[in-house]
């Protein structure tokens, strides 16, 4: 009884297991031309379900870009990107977080 119950515990441990890490935070280089009183932050990011190590869409870092685009009809400077990942039981989220200062023309 006692070896049921611990291999209980131990598999529920595994199944609920996960981690969070932080890989890469590129920030740009100072942008003199921005004024950060005329302009307002905007935000995209993207993730990617990866199994087994094999990973489906390579393509996620520029949707991210490209969403960070769309949200902005001026010019972005001041950009700053994030790489990170949750860990699960033999599988992860890949994720890019991407923000930038959205200057109006």
């Amino acid at each position: 009884m006692r070896r049921i119950s611990t291999l209980a515990i131990g598999i529920s441990f595994l199944l609920q297991g996960c981690a969070h890490s932080i890989h890469q935070v590129y920030v740009s280089s100072m942008d003199k031309g921005a004024a950060y009183n005329r302009g307002s932050w905007v935000t995209a990011d993207s993730k990617v379900f990866v199994i087994f190590g094999f990973e489906m869409d390579t393509g996620y870092v520029e949707q991210a870009y490209k969403e960070l685009e769309s949200k902005c009809s001026g010019r972005i400077a001041q950009v700053t990107t994030e790489h990170l990942t949750s860990f699960l039981l033999l599988s992860y989220d890949q994720k890019v977080v991407v923000k930038g200062l959205c200057m109006k023309t």
